[in-house]
């Protein structure tokens, strides 16, 4: 009876999991509200198209890692991971 309560617990997480997996859009919004939030307004508004031009996605079922690099090269990037319709910083620059 434990073992069946706790396949079908494993499996209504990760249906829920499926289901809310974030978007790119919704990542580009989440990065403009932290720049807006952080006292750069100006620079939040300008912010969507470069963040979804410069955006890389990684799709893994149950989450998303998105990765916001303007230089391949450059150590000052953004990494985030998408999972149940919120965001958690992985990476930002200092």
């Amino acid at each position: 009876m434990k073992k069946k309560f706790i396949l079908i617990l494993i499996f209504t997480i990760s249906l829920i999991a499926l289901t809310s997996n974030p978007s790119k859009a919704d990542y580009v919004s989440f990065v403009k509200e932290e720049i807006s939030s952080d006292g750069h307004p100006i620079l939040g508004a300008f912010a969507s198209p470069l963040v979804s031009a410069f955006t890389t996605k990684q799709n893994f079922g149950l989450f998303t890692v998105y990765e916001t690099r303007f230089d391949d090269k450059d150590k000052e990037y953004l990494k985030a991971i998408g999972i149940f319709n919120h965001f958690f910083w992985l990476h930002i620059p200092e």
